[in-house]
């Protein structure tokens, strides 16, 4: 089978270890229910393990599509700064149009070294910008020089601070009295002035009830957090409104609770945010130090800001200072088997952090990626308005402290089949308070997890985890092998433990063995099969008016070929297609739209056992 497909497929490739023949043990509040779904049981507080299932490009709903439109090629110019010339092809890409799916196409940088005096900046929505391979032999991105001092070699988006602000002048207080962590839904005191699809931040202030409910922030004996410091926000995207409901993209990973303080609703300010970004199979290599400890030089790999709907794929980033890879005001991002690795800095404050993700990042998926000789290998250091953080099947080695959550209450971090096999520290993982640490930290991680995490360093000896309960909140390390909560290891042991559950459990293994995999399957279940794109692609587009919508696919030869709608939670809405024999080349079938809703719908296609689906948003 070998169908054109231009637009991205709804689907994600799972990876499983069998567990044929093996024994396997769950979670008593993580588990299968009777129906084969996972089950979350909450304690005393409401406190419950979310569904992450949301980070990443297009809330993990489609894979990274793979652009085939080249709009210009380079060839590095020897001996020269290769700075212009790449800027001037992002800059000519601006007057291109986008496609249906809003792509202008690949700026291809052939293989050779391309010396960068300057930083790169892919500030145009649509551009991918992709090298031919991220070895030492493929595309070198070799950054000379410390002019401006310790300047970024690539950023990604529009590069602003722009903090997720409001737009407009609507704003509405949330109603109910207690939204749940994990919830998707909530009231609010009037809907006027807003739409499906329009992008919200909710924000949930840090009023003197609320800090004095955390325990003043967890800092120890020094200066508790204030009112104002440490206000929580969340990036995302109206799906429906019902009334006086409104109902998001993402689940909210923090509670809302109306009797500590009032949280509320805007519009975000997106005038300078770009999208649909990608940066591919390169190698970024700092140059010019002269130790590994020297700081005179180029000093950020890649960072990603202000941006949304993008991802960094097969990228590999070598000497910098503080990060290789770092996220900032940035809203559903994948970063791909990835590498950051032999930083040149100081061990110290703001230095050495492989994957940063810093303020303003929601929904965030770094997957299959490798730090090495970090000092916090995979960070979010994001504060309160950092939520929504999945490190899969990560790798650190010969880090000196631990992977975390940083420092004031960044909330919904998932350490997911995570691996450390580095020597130079004990405590290599931490969901915690670091109390009076640096600008008086406190409590590092609030609603997070670690899952199946393999600590290990030999068959007998591993590295330490920390995990210690919020006030109002609850962390989680669940399976894996590691030396859990040493007390001669909590740097701030008066404060409670964590939820501990299966770790070191060598007669058994957890199921599932990937929280994310798991819980990413599941809720695409209804609307997707599981595909192989080397094997499978498919052209299917979508167009709408208010009152019709029309399907457009190509086929390569005859199919039985079926087309539904589905609403956002899997319902069936309509039948378009009822298994139709069907011949080779271009095919439309147009339906009526004009009593659906308002609201995001899924169009699935199918062939012969092949599956795929695309998006429908209808606005009255």
């Amino acid at each position: 089978m070998n169908l054109k497909f231009k637009i991205s497929c709804i689907g994600f490739i799972f990876f499983y270890v069998s567990t044929f023949g093996q024994a396997t043990w769950q979670s008593t509040i993580v588990k299968f229910g009777a129906d084969g779904k996972l089950m979350y049981v909450a304690d005393a507080n409401q406190n419950k393990v979310v569904d992450f299932s949301w980070a990443g490009y297009k809330n993990s709903n489609e894979s990274i599509p793979t652009i085939s439109n080249i709009i210009s090629t380079l060839t590095p110019i020897t001996g020269a700064d290769n700075t212009t010339a790449i800027n001037n092809a992002i800059k000519a890409a601006a007057s291109l149009p986008a496609d249906v799916n809003g792509f202008r196409g690949v700026i291809l940088l052939k293989k050779g070294n391309y010396q960068i005096n300057g930083t790169i900046s892919l500030n145009v929505s649509g551009v991918i910008v992709r090298g031919e391979g991220n070895d030492a032999s493929g595309t070198v991105l070799t950054a000379v020089g410390n002019t401006p001092a310790q300047r970024t070699v690539f950023v990604a988006g529009g590069g602003t601070s722009a903090q997720w602000k409001q737009y407009g002048s609507v704003k509405t207080n949330i109603t109910s009295s207690f939204v749940q962590v994990g919830s998707t839904q909530f009231n609010v005191a009037s809907t006027t002035g807003l739409t499906v699809g329009d992008e919200i931040c909710v924000y949930h202030p840090s009023s003197a009830a609320w800090i004095t409910a955390v325990g003043n922030g967890g800092v120890d004996t020094a200066a508790p957090w204030t009112v104002g410091q440490i206000d929580i926000m969340f990036n995302r995207t109206i799906l429906a409104i019902s009334g006086k409901t409104i109902t998001i993209d993402a689940p909210v990973m923090n509670h809302l609770d109306l009797s500590l303080t009032q949280s509320y609703i805007y519009k975000i300010d997106k005038t300078t945010t770009k999208n649909k970004i990608g940066i591919e199979n390169l190698r970024i290599d700092i140059q010019n130090w002269t130790s590994y400890r020297d700081e005179a030089h180029a000093w950020e790999g890649l960072v990603m800001a202000d941006i949304e709907d993008s991802w960094a794929k097969n990228v590999v980033a070598l000497h910098f200072g503080q990060s290789g890879f770092q996220t900032f005001t940035a809203n559903r991002i994948t970063i791909d088997s990835c590498q950051a690795l032999w930083p040149c800095a100081t061990l110290s404050g703001s230095c050495r952090d492989n994957f940063q993700i810093d303020e303003w990042s929601s929904n965030i998926l770094v997957s299959h990626c490798i730090a090495d000789s970090a000092r916090h290998a995979f960070e979010v250091s994001g504060t309160s308005k950092a939520s929504g953080v999945v490190f899969h099947r990560c790798t650190a080695t010969n880090s000196t402290n631990p992977s975390e959550g940083h420092f004031h209450w960044p909330q919904g971090i998932l350490y997911d089949c995570f691996r450390d096999y580095g020597t130079m520290t004990d405590v290599v993982l931490g969901l915690y308070s670091r109390g009076s640490m640096g600008t008086n930290h406190g409590w590092a991680a609030a609603h997070s997890v670690a899952w199946n995490c393999d600590l290990r360093r030999t068959a007998t000896t591993y590295g330490d985890m920390i995990c210690q309960q919020p006030p109002t909140a609850q962390n989680y390390m669940i399976g894996g092998f590691a030396y859990v909560n040493r007390a001669n290891k909590i740097p701030f042991p008066q404060y409670p433990l964590g939820y501990v559950e299966g770790v070191n459990n060598t007669s058994a293994s957890l199921n599932p063995q990937s929280l994310f995999e798991e819980q990413l399957k599941e809720r695409l279940s209804n609307l997707t099969t599981v595909y192989n794109p080397l094997e499978y692609n498919i052209d299917f587009k979508v167009f709408s008016t208010k009152s019709t919508a029309t399907i457009e696919y190509i086929l390569n030869k005859e199919y039985a070929v079926s087309a539904q709608v589905f609403g956002i939670n899997g319902q069936l809405v309509k039948a378009i297609i009822r298994n139709e024999i069907q011949s080779t080349g271009v095919h439309q079938q147009s339906f009526d739209i004009q009593h659906l809703s308002s609201g995001i719908y899924l169009i699935k296609l199918t062939t012969d056992g092949f599956s795929t689906t695309t998006k429908l948003i209808v606005s009255r």
